[in-house]
């Protein structure tokens, strides 16, 4: 399913409908047509998003619904006046050039009419963290647009690979996989609906020089995860430049003096694999 935000400035002009449900403290956008129609996001329950969608065709331009059973759910029929249209397109501005940015909803009463308070916090300088007021903990939700969590480099071509960087960027880390072999397909597909992440395709390992990781992103401080055993043209360079965080791991496994990665280094699947090593990468 596509990115809910770019969908929801491109339909503006249509009167949206902006659903967040709030389940174990997890929030989740997704946006519907005046018809029901998911457009875009996910509500992370069928029957929430069945829900939302029914409420999505009651629902005039400007009006919201708080709902609470079974789940917290609130929905906003978004105007396109002139105000509405730029916060939402300075939110997508923010998502896409803040180190993080996250989306403030407080439902309130104002005139005896239901009315959501959105913000934007939004950090351009690392280290910044959102201060919430905490005699509202049950009132507000705080959507991640972009997590801020850090940046992570994949270099691998095999499925560990795959699935670190759909489950690492599913987190709310910025990651970039690059490959050395063609990756199109259903399996890169499904990935990228778990976690969007740039996929960069390379022409061979040996070609893969510093300055162009460099011009990716890659600098001091940031994650870097090596999987592929085509590595000794570039390994030991990186080994010099101060990453927050250097492990090696499936087809890497098998280098002298190489410690096995991830809080599960004996797990049987893949998936499993890639849980341990998002697990230690976010515990550094």
């Amino acid at each position: 399913m596509k990115a809910w935000l770019p969908v929801l400035v491109e339909e503006l002009a249509g009167n949206p409908v902006l659903a967040l449900s709030n389940v174990r403290n997890l929030a989740r956008a997704a946006v519907f047509s005046r018809d029901g129609d998911l457009l875009a996001g996910g509500l992370g329950s069928p029957s929430l998003q069945a829900q939302a969608a029914e409420e999505a065709r009651l629902i005039a331009p400007g009006e919201c619904r708080l709902l609470t059973e079974p789940s917290h759910l609130t929905l906003e029929c978004l105007s396109s006046d002139d105000d509405v249209a730029g916060f939402w397109k300075t939110a997508l501005q923010n998502q896409e050039g803040a180190w993080a940015s996250w989306l403030l909803t407080m439902p309130m009463i104002e005139d005896g009419t239901l009315k959501m308070a959105r913000h934007l916090l939004s950090a351009f300088g690392p280290w910044t963290t959102p201060r919430m007021p905490e005699e509202l903990a049950d009132q507000w939700s705080l959507l991640p647009l972009k997590a801020g969590l850090g940046r992570l480099f994949i270099l691998g071509d095999d499925a560990l690979a795959l699935e670190t960087a759909a489950l690492a960027a599913r987190t709310g880390l910025t990651v970039t996989w690059i490959s050395a072999e063609p990756q199109d397909g259903p399996d890169l597909e499904e990935a990228l609906n778990i976690g969007d992440f740039d996929y960069r395709r390379i022409n061979s390992w040996e070609s893969l020089a510093l300055d162009e990781l460099g011009s990716w992103g890659l600098k001091e401080g940031v994650r870097l995860l090596v999987t592929t055993s085509h590595h000794e043209s570039f390994l030991e360079p990186l080994k010099d430049a101060r990453l927050a965080w250097l492990a090696l791991s499936g087809e890497a496994e098998g280098c002298d003096g190489c410690v096995p990665a991830g809080l599960f280094p004996k797990a049987v699947t893949t998936s499993q694999k890639a849980l341990g090593l998002v697990a230690q990468m976010l515990g550094k």
